[in-house]
């Protein structure tokens, strides 16, 4: 006998693909905030497992004209009361604040030597002096070998952001990122529809429009102070001509703002579960700042002055998920482990059996031999006493005018072949024993040229029941 041979599951560790996917499950939440006119909005964008969700959506009406007091009073009641504070928190200035530019250099310039590239163009772009500005740019990392790199460049007085920094900072809420508008728009327009086709946002408000066309990865903007309602049709007019759009039908067009109602433009419906409203999308897109990366994606406050996390406060959580680690991977290998220390003890134990079993095979061998020809014997001895049963039947009860020619016995039939006065008599004589049943003629009757009649007769034998 061979011994069995078992085989451990050993389970793998997931791969890395599968490791992001699971990173997917862990619920992220970041807050928006758009300026627009004299309004501040705030949305609480809520991202899991790759689905979306805006969780609430407010409005702070009035809230730039507020002194700096009731500013700050009115920034920490709405955060304690929606519990916001330890969110990153991602501010959209107004296009009109600072200034958006597109940069084009060629591929030789090369990623790593790009910013500062940049850095020597700010100066022309910007009509502040450079200590008195805040700038950042971004571009596509994988732009193809060969084609000219596209950088997306915004700059902002540090007169403009400082407050916005310090009255978040007051209200114990350090802001994670700032951007301008358009670029913040053109964020979420590639967060949520991709750069499959050219994308209009025009925003109404009191006072001035502000609008941007997305294509092709760089961004048209224009900022024009008046009545929004009546701004509206020139505004699309000068962005199509910027971004060379034969046709507003190949253009999906965006519109929201406190006034979008009053410009009869529909506003489309964003693909995103909860959002409603026509006020909705530049706060979404702020949020979307700290949940998607895209081409887009600038951050205008210095690093210094970003949110810092306390990471010593975190210590005690990742030796709680090491600990967690170390337990998992125990138990990941502990079956596998026992099932292989199982196995090597069943193999030894098979082979110290194995020579004391070998004889009790052959013997079981030699017995099932044994009990076959038994079987076989048996078989005989029955079949040849069902013959002589039949014979003794048939000498006993055939009439002295009967003669047989053949007797031929297979699987307890016999069929009988002979001369008879009355072939039909025979069968009847068979009938009645109780030796034979079910007696049936094998062929026709013929008449032989002494007169009698030749048959051919079968019929079973039922000796010792």
């Amino acid at each position: 006998m061979t011994a069995p041979t078992i085989k451990p599951t050993i389970r793998l560790f997931p791969t890395v693909g599968s490791l992001k996917q699971v990173m997917r499950l862990i619920p992220r939440t970041s807050v928006g905030i758009e300026i627009a006119g004299q309004d501040l909005r705030v949305a609480v964008l809520r991202d899991f497992a790759g689905k979306r969700r805006v969780r609430r959506m407010d409005v702070l009406t009035g809230f730039v004209a507020l002194p700096e007091a009731e500013r700050l009073s009115a920034l920490i009641t709405h955060f304690q009361r929606n519990k916001l504070s330890h969110f990153n928190v991602h501010l959209a200035l107004p296009g009109g604040w600072g200034v958006a530019r597109d940069l084009e250099f060629p591929a030789v310039v090369g990623v790593v030597n790009l910013r500062s590239a940049v850095a020597l163009q700010v100066e022309n772009l910007s009509p502040w002096a450079l200590d008195e500005i805040y700038w950042d740019c971004v571009w596509e990392p994988n732009s193809k070998a060969g084609r000219p790199i596209l950088v997306h460049v915004a700059i902002v007085p540090r007169a403009v952001l400082d407050p916005w920094i310090v009255l978040f900072r007051s209200a114990a809420v350090a802001l994670t990122g700032a951007s301008l508008s358009s670029l913040s728009w053109a964020h979420g327009v590639s967060a949520l529809w991709g750069s499959d086709r050219p994308t209009m946002v025009l925003s109404a408000e009191n006072a001035y429009l502000e609008g941007a066309l997305i294509r092709d990865g760089r961004v048209h903007s224009v900022t024009m102070d008046g009545n929004a309602v009546e701004l509206a049709s020139a505004s699309a007019s000068q962005l199509l001509r910027a971004g060379r759009v034969e046709s507003v039908d190949q253009v999906r067009v965006v519109g929201h703002g406190a006034f979008m109602g009053d410009t009869g433009i529909q506003p489309e419906r964003l693909p995103i579960q909860g959002a409603a409203g026509p006020t909705a999308f530049g706060a979404i897109c702020a949020a979307l700042l700290g949940l998607a990366r895209s081409a887009f994606r600038l951050n205008l406050i210095p690093a210094a002055a970003r949110r810092q996390r306390n990471y010593i406060q975190l210590v005690p959580t990742y030796a709680l998920v090491g600990l967690l680690v170390l337990l998992g991977v125990f138990a990941l290998f502990r079956e596998p482990y026992q099932q292989s220390l199982y196995a090597d003890r069943l193999d030894q134990e098979a082979q110290r059996l194995a020579v004391a079993v070998r004889p009790v095979a052959d013997q079981e061998a030699q017995l099932n031999l044994a009990s076959d020809r038994l079987k076989a014997l048996s078989a005989l001895v029955r079949g040849r006493d069902a013959n002589l049963e039949a014979l003794r039947e048939l000498s006993r009860v055939l009439p002295q005018d009967t003669w047989l020619s053949s007797y031929n016995a297979q699987d307890n039939v016999a069929t009988i072949a002979g001369l008879s006065n009355s072939a039909a008599s025979v069968q009847k004589l068979l009938e009645d024993s109780a030796v034979f049943h079910d007696v049936q003629f094998a062929s026709s009757i013929t008449r032989d040229p002494s007169g009698k009649d030749r048959f051919v007769i079968r019929a079973a034998i039922e000796v010792g029941q």
